[in-house]
Parts: structure tokens; sequence; C-alpha cells
């Protein structure tokens, strides 16, 4: 596993590191069992990707219980980087989620964190989403104590802009970004990628298999579309995106086969290997799946393979521009 540095804060993590999200068995992603988790982080652990990333609204802390109960069952905290969130909130029987970066909520929200995950600091804690009733000044100041005060390593925000970033830097550090990019979601190459990269932030992507979309499941395997709310009614499975998303990935499978890997490997090999990426975070629901995630890193793309990809992609947004003009 190549392990990539922050250079701002000097830790070090693996080019593929693990989601958590499903952890938390919720509509968002279906049921997850608590035991095949544990599984996915021991087996995470076993392959060097020691980069857990969770949130709190990730089933309403059932995700941090379950990572905090494994750590503390097996006395692994030295060995992992732990990475969890701020700044979303829910209601006992509402289904809905709230935005809140007041920096009271932040501190209670941080405690509850820190008992669910049973721990007294966290590696990398982020801020969700930016909040439109907080100014980012006073998110970024909290922020910055906790930083201070050594409650923290890094200080990391999820789906910021660029123009948000550079006003919270006006009163944080920032050390990381967690944005969502994948080969049919790459928006963040024209502006997002090249400040991180002018400023020295580490960027770790998120949704990187687009849901899973981007494996080929749903259009090679058979594999039902399943009833969640994150897939249920995706765009890119339903026409007249589908059509030209099993084309290109119907490609891209062969380019797969030539480096004797499956799909879903090339996407995060590909996903890795992108100038400014520091680290790939992926989910996994088995064993099975945690280790081929973690062997997508084994050897590398030529130039001309990198190349060939793009050029496929490129290719794909054309005829989507065509079908939407």
């Amino acid at each position: 596993m190549e392990y990539r540095e922050a250079v701002q804060c000097g830790i070090r993590v693996p080019s593929i590191g693990l989601g958590t999200w499903a952890f938390g068995s919720d509509a968002w992603w279906g049921h997850q069992d608590d035991r095949r988790s544990w599984e996915v982080l021991d087996e995470a652990l076993s392959r060097a990707v020691n980069l857990v990333d969770t949130a709190p609204v990730y089933g309403r802390g059932h995700s941090e219980e379950v990572i905090g109960e494994f750590i503390a069952h097996h006395r692994c905290r030295d060995r992992v980087i732990l990475a969890t969130k701020t700044g979303l909130k829910w209601r006992e029987k509402d289904p809905r989620i709230f935005h809140d970066l007041s920096p009271r909520r932040m501190r209670e929200e941080f405690d509850q964190s820190r008992r669910r995950l049973r721990t007294d600091y966290f590696d990398i804690y982020q801020v969700h989403w930016p909040d439109s009733d907080t100014p980012i000044e006073a998110t970024a100041e909290q922020m910055r104590q906790f930083y201070e005060k050594g409650q923290i390593r890094a200080v990391g925000v999820s789906n910021y802009s660029a123009v948000q970033m550079e006003t919270f830097m006006t009163e944080c550090p920032l050390h990381f970004l967690q944005p969502p990019y994948n080969m049919f979601r790459r928006e963040i190459e024209s502006e997002l990628l090249p400040f991180c990269r002018e400023k020295g932030i580490a960027v770790l992507a998120y949704a990187p298999l687009h849901s899973g979309i981007l494996t080929g499941k749903f259009f090679f395997d058979r594999v039902k579309i399943p009833n969640d709310i994150l897939r249920r009614k995706h765009r890119d499975l339903r026409e007249p995106r589908a059509g030209v998303n099993k084309e290109t990935l119907s490609r891209l499978r062969s380019i797969a086969r030539d480096q004797e890997k499956s799909l879903g490997q090339l996407v995060l090999q590909w996903t890795a290997a992108q100038e400014g990426i520091t680290s790939v975070l992926t989910g996994a629901r088995s064993r099975v799946q945690m280790r081929e995630n973690a062997l997508s890193q084994a050897g590398t793309l030529s130039p001309a393979v990198l190349a060939q990809i793009r050029e496929i992609l490129e290719e794909r947004d054309r005829k989507l521009a065509e079908h939407d003009a």
C-alpha cells in the first residue's frame, strides 16, 4: 500500500481509505450487519488500509459506535487514522437531517463523537457541509480551538468551494478537503484540485465508485438496483444516461482485463493516480470487497493507459451533452 503525506500536518495516509457510511445500516445504504462491518475493519487493517472515515450522521451515530467498539475490543487505536465530521444533526422520530455549525453544537457533537468512538482525540476532524446560518469564520474559529488544544491532529472540510476554503483559512489552518470525485463526476478538476495543490491541502476523494455504479455490476452482473435512497432513482442508472454509461463501462472493462484487474479496481487505481488526490475513500460491505479495493493499488497505470481512459471519459461527456442539449 502506498502512503502519501499531508504536507501541512505530517499525517501519512494510504492511497486507499475506508469510508463507513454503510456501517450506519440506515435507509441511505440499506441494512448492514455489524459483524460484517467488523470483518471489513479487520481486513482493512490487515491490508494496511488504516484511514477510517466516518461521521455522526451515518446511521445517526451507529457507524461511529461500530467503529468505536471495534477499536476498543482490538485495542488498535494507535493503528488507526481516525477521521470523523461535524455539522449535521437530527431529531428523534424525524427523518430529516439539519445543518448546525453553531460553536455550541460543534462542541456537543465533538464530545458525542468521542464517546461513541471511544477516543480522546481525532486524527482528522472535518466540517461535513457548510451551514448557511453560521458564518464560516465562526466555524473555523471553533475548529481552530479544537486544533490548538490538541484534541485533533488535523483540520478538514468536506463539500466546500474554493471561496469557502479561502474564508475558512483566514481563521484556521486547513489540512484536508473531502470532495466527491470519480470518473463520472470530475468537476473538482477545474478549480478545487488546482486550489488545493497551490495551498498544500490534501484531498480525500469520496464516492470514487459512484455508489457502486462504476463497478459495472448493475449493467453486466444482473445485480438488482437496491431500493435505498442513494441508488433506487439514480439518474446514471436511468435512460438516456444508462445506455451511454454502459457503453463507457464496457470499454473501460476491456482495459481492466488487459491490466488484470476488475473494473472496480481499475476505477480506484485511476482515481488514486490523478494529480492532487491524496487518498480515495471507498466503502466495503465484506472482506472480499475490502480486499479487492486494497489490491486495486497494486502496480501502476502507464501514461498511455491513463490517456486512453481520459479519452473514453471525455467521449462520454460529449454524448451526454448531446442528450441534454
